[in-house]
């Protein structure tokens, strides 16, 4: 039997016969002379199909169909690989017959960022998906390397189930251990710290587990981490020496072992040139760039804003060329209890943060190295010293002057490929919604009277007054008002809108008079949107336009209201239907639902 040959080696069998195994990943027919992509683990790959039984064999097969196809591969300069098959003789080993849930074949899947995630096992088959996942296999392959080759550390393998907090703090979650409370760890932070005082250089790739109930994007409740740590240097910048050359290396490597997926995602990461240094700026005179750049005065706050991090990296990229740039010196009240002190500034810290393309991606510094000023790190945050008694032996026996780093693997993945969204960056992502990946139960409703119901349902409990009307269809807002005897500002409208950018769904709710004001909405949401179909409106809600009730919470959505709803004494909408409707006071409707309120519309 032929052995198989897969996509990317195709243009080295140029006028051969080859075997092929893979997906079926869509069907274009063209009358006459159709084509079938082949996905493999490589890549796409083109066959020609004139056959008309062959044709038929495959019509009806959905993508992920598994193929097994013979055939002669040419020259073809219009194809992708250069090549393509002809003459072939095809094989369904699995037949498909069911429409896969998501349309992931397509080069961009055209749905938002949760419903990829709530299809995950499939969606992951798309090929930009695939990219990045495949840079980030690399990405810690790199980062291995560069470890083990260039700084000479040994890697380690520290235990995820702890006994106390790793770093302090209330944010870790509890696990039951055989009847004791244990704790997942938030870092390795500590066992490093031990193994430098086994092997004095030591790196690896950890779980981390936070229980911050944060929604952010680019925070994740379990990912990985790549850990770092040394002993003996000569000054605690050699740390960022490290960090800077590792940082210089993955994406070097990157651009070497991943051209055709950086292309794919449009070949727009992160610039960190090899003969440009990162930039090296104080906390302190951070805060004064950002505020002679923007205005904004945060010379006295603790910690440096979102916006300030983003407006450090434009002047890297402006003055220096680099996306990159090293504050340093943070304030020791804002930083772990094993920071160490700055002798100078006993009030500042010698630690640092990495910023990269507007982002946060990796905290490092020297740590405290007595037994002395670890109990005196302990008592500043106070925490209870006997729950480190293994960690804190160490500093009795000989620890040298230390300090490494820490950076999140998706974080980094994130800001690497300038992603939206950290959940694109990891597989099966965890947050205070999703567990590995699957959505936690929520409350959501679909359909015209399921969603009634649990309308009428919630206002029943509450004990809220209201009237439920019966009558006809009402497709417009003036036929609204009118069957119901309400006024025109009295009637609520309710539109689901997608963001351009992350393709999540919205409900913005404004008085039926007003009209939407598109550019408030994209400042309140922070991206563009736009009218999301009614065919999918009614496939994903159950739901026509005209029937959306002002409960975007039912149906899991972020729910804004225009402040001027709040002004009217009544509110009137209808309630799942175009043929039902109800009236109830506008402050019972604001206390039931909890919206977001904004300035979203205009006259």
């Amino acid at each position: 039997m032929k052995e198989r040959v897969l996509a990317k080696d195709l243009l080295e069998h140029t006028n051969k016969r080859c075997l092929l195994k893979g997906w079926l990943h869509t069907i274009r027919p063209f009358g006459k002379i159709n084509f079938l992509i082949l996905r493999d683990r490589s890549g796409l790959s083109q066959i020609v199909i004139e056959d008309k039984s062959i044709f038929e064999l495959i019509s009806s097969l959905q993508p992920g169909s598994i193929l097994q196809v013979e055939g002669d591969v040419i020259a073809a300069p219009k194809a992708d690989l250069g090549v393509e098959i002809v003459n072939p003789r095809i094989e369904v080993l699995t037949p498909i017959k069911e429409i896969p849930p998501i349309e992931y074949y397509k080069p961009e899947i055209p749905s938002d960022l949760d419903f990829i995630l709530d299809n995950r096992t499939i969606s992951l088959r798309n090929r930009k998906i695939q990219a990045v996942f495949k840079i980030q296999a690399e990405l810690a392959h790199a980062y291995r390397i560069f470890m083990h080759d260039t700084v000479m550390a040994t890697e380690y393998f520290a235990p995820n189930i702890i006994g106390a907090s790793s770093e302090g703090g209330a944010e870790f979650f509890n696990v039951d251990y055989f009847g004791y409370t244990a704790t997942l760890a938030q870092s390795s932070q500590l066992y490093k710290q031990i193994m430098v005082g086994v092997n004095e250089r030591v790196f690896a790739i950890m779980p981390f587990f936070r229980a911050e109930n944060s929604n952010t994007s680019r925070h994740l409740a379990e990912g990985k981490q790549f850990e770092f740590e040394m002993g003996f240097f000569n000054h605690w910048h050699d740390i960022l020496d490290i960090q800077e050359a590792c940082i210089k290396y993955i994406v070097a490597y990157l651009h070497k072992v991943c051209k055709t997926e950086i292309e794919l995602l449009g070949g727009n990461i992160v610039k960190a040139p090899m003969n440009i240094p990162f930039p090296r700026i104080t906390f302190k005179e951070a805060q004064q760039i950002y505020f002679e750049r923007t205005g904004v005065d945060e010379r006295e706050e603790p910690d440096l804003s979102p916006a300030a991090e983003k407006e450090l990296c434009k002047y890297a990229l402006e003055n220096f060329g680099t996306d990159l740039i090293f504050v340093i010196d943070w304030k020791l009240a804002k930083r772990p209890f094993y920071a160490s002190p700055n002798k100078e500034d006993p009030e500042l810290s010698n630690t640092f943060d990495l910023l990269c393309a507007g982002t946060e991606i990796t905290s490092g510094g020297e740590r405290r190295n007595t037994y002395e000023s670890m109990l005196e790190g302990l008592k500043l945050k106070n925490m209870d010293p006997s729950n480190f008694e293994d960690y804190l032996s160490i500093f009795k026996y000989g620890m040298p002057p230390h300090g490494g780093f820490g950076m999140g693997l998706e974080r980094l993945t994130m800001t690497l490929l300038r992603l939206n969204n950290i959940r694109e960056a990891s597989l099966f992502p965890s947050d205070p919604k999703r567990i590995a990946g699957q959505r936690l139960k929520a409350k959501i409703f679909y359909g015209q009277e399921t969603l009634r119901n649990e309308i009428i349902r919630l206002l029943r409990n509450g004990d809220i007054e209201f009237k439920h009307l019966t009558h006809e269809s009402t497709p417009t807002s003036e036929d609204s008002a009118r069957v119901r005897g309400t006024r025109l500002e009295e009637g609520i409208k309710s539109i689901i809108l997608k963001g351009k950018s992350t393709k999540k769904n919205y409900q913005v709710n404004l008085p039926s008079h007003l009209k939407l004001d598109m550019k408030a909405v994209s400042v309140e949401l922070g991206e563009k949107c736009e009218f999301e179909s009614p065919e999918v409106i009614k496939e994903r809600f159950g739901l026509e336009i005209g029937g959306i009730p002002p409960f975007g919470t039912l149906l899991n959505l972020e729910t804004i209201y225009d402040e001027s709803i709040e002004s009217n004494s009544k509110a009137a909408f209808n309630c799942g239907l175009l043929t039902e409707s109800i009236i109830m006071n506008s402050k019972d409707l604001l206390k039931t639902v909890q919206p977001k309120m904004a300035k979203i519309s205009k006259e």
